[in-house]
């Protein structure tokens, strides 16, 4: 839903159904419906924003938009199958990683954390927080350590 009626309301933000289309599905995504698919993986992108977020005055989405293709590429020994799926259905592409890259460049959020004011010296400081703050990190199907962590926010630069 998202990749279909997003992209409408950035193009027209007066569009009413596009904009209840949206509404509807982040009121799934915050439901326990979003937790029927299988899991794998707890939120642990969350997790690793929020720290993120916390040190520096960046928001929850952007902080999100910069770290996901990274901890998905981290992620992909592990859920490769899925995300290939997520590629196949969501965004007609046999990778995951390559469609959900294109879908943020599409809706202006391929952002970097070097652009929203992050450092990258700081990643080892902020993956501390990150494991300290967001103990369901140790739910990842990879384990998410201090040099996982720091590794994912390096590459999101």
């Amino acid at each position: 839903m998202v990749v279909e009626y997003l992209p409408r309301v950035l193009k027209k933000p007066d569009d009413l159904e596009a904009r209840t289309q949206l509404s509807w599905a982040s009121t799934v995504a915050m439901s326990q419906l979003a937790r029927l698919g299988g899991g794998l993986g707890n939120l642990t992108c969350h997790g690793i924003e929020h720290a993120l977020s916390g040190y520096y005055d960046v928001t929850h989405g952007d902080g999100l938009a910069a770290l996901l293709p990274a901890w998905m590429k981290f992620t992909r020994p592990a859920m490769g199958p899925r995300f290939d799926k997520l590629g196949k259905n969501v965004f007609g592409v046999s990778d995951g990683i390559k469609g959900t890259e294109a879908f943020l460049a599409e809706i202006g959020m391929n952002v970097k954390l070097g652009a929203i004011g992050c450092e990258k010296e700081k990643a080892e400081e902020i993956a501390d927080l990150a494991i300290v703050s967001s103990p369901w990190l140790s739910a990842h199907p990879i384990p998410l350590d201090r040099k996982a962590v720091a590794g994912i926010y390096r590459d999101s630069f």
